[in-house]
């Protein structure tokens, strides 16, 4: 009767080849899943960014993406500004709601620091860019916000993103 079955050696062999391909593995792993969240926070916010802009447009009123405490991965707030103060008051309504961006950073420029507003007619009222990168060196994005309302992203490397705080 022959037995079956692996050897010890044979175990050990298979053993260290998964231990050598899990070790060159999960660098790009870990690499991946933080691109993953970078790109999944820029389009959370480009999503909300277009929302608003749409809303004015079919409101035909002035509407407001408002960051909350002037940090968008502390996330934001959407509305109908009817008063045009700028926040949200009296019978204004909430439209949209963000709890917050995980692992990544932002930086906006003065325009876009607290907020992004738009018109009834879809342009927006300070023109401005906001950078999303993730908390740990890598490469992130820019969304440019252009005058008549626009929004675009561009690529930004990993030094751009080392500079922001």
């Amino acid at each position: 009767m022959k037995l079956q079955g692996f050897t010890l050696i044979e175990q050990l062999i298979a053993l260290s080849i998964l231990a050598i391909v899990l070790a060159l593995g999960i660098p790009s792993f870990s690499e991946q899943i933080k691109n993953a969240y970078t790109n999944a926070a820029m389009h959370e916010l480009l999503h909300a960014i277009e929302t608003t802009r749409a809303l004015a447009v079919s409101s035909n009123k002035r509407t407001v993406l408002l960051a909350n405490e002037e940090d968008w991965t502390k996330g934001w707030t959407l509305f109908v500004d009817a008063d045009e103060n700028g926040e949200l008051n009296g019978d204004e309504r909430l439209k949209l709601e963000n709890q917050g961006l995980t692992n990544v950073k932002t930086d906006a420029n003065t325009h876009v620091k607290a907020r992004v507003a738009f018109i009834g007619t879809g342009a927006v009222s300070q023109m401005g860019t906001i950078k999303i990168c993730p908390k740990t060196n890598g490469e992130g994005y820019a969304l440019i916000i252009s005058r008549g309302g626009r929004t675009r992203v561009k690529a930004l490397d990993a030094e751009i993103c080392a500079a922001i705080p």
